[in-house]
């Protein structure tokens, strides 16, 4: 039954960071009312299976509330959008996923706005949508965890 309702979670995750990664990638925004169905899906998962699964979610969500501190202290140059995106994935994959994940997005992300400078299509200030670069930070999180390496 855990297994099945860890599946059911990633899921919930991809589904979700698609649908915030269009939108964050079209549109430049997040919306909200999604980031609150998908993280109060996750509480609700996490209440079906107990107390344990229930601290799971809250440090689950540090890595997100970090990401809220860091778009207060800069300005807003970190969009409070992505920190309340990871919040929800954080409820639905834990803390060591969700940090592995974020992780990945940010070298992911770091990488795309090197090559926009390379090519000269934008300066330092040029703003990347960071969500987009969730997806493949959680395929690469999901291929550690299943090569059995230990996060």
């Amino acid at each position: 039954m855990e297994i099945l309702i860890d599946k059911i979670r990633i899921t919930i995750c991809f589904l979700f960071l698609l649908m915030e990664g269009w939108s964050d990638r079209k549109k430049k925004r997040i919306h909200l009312i999604p980031v609150a169905i998908f993280g109060l899906a996750g509480i609700c998962l996490c209440a079906f299976q107990g107390p344990k699964d229930i601290a799971y979610a809250f440090f689950g969500m540090v890595p997100g509330a970090m990401v809220l501190l860091l778009a207060y202290a800069t300005g807003e140059k970190i969009g409070y959008g992505d920190g309340f995106v990871l919040m929800a994935t954080g409820v639905l994959l834990g803390f060591r996923m969700n940090l592995l994940m974020m992780l990945f997005g940010v070298f992911l992300a770091s990488l795309s706005g090197i090559w926009i400078l390379i090519r000269k299509k934008g300066n330092r200030k040029t703003k990347i949508p960071f969500v987009p670069y969730l997806i493949p930070g959680l395929t690469l999180t999901l291929a550690m965890v299943l090569q059995g390496n230990e996060i």
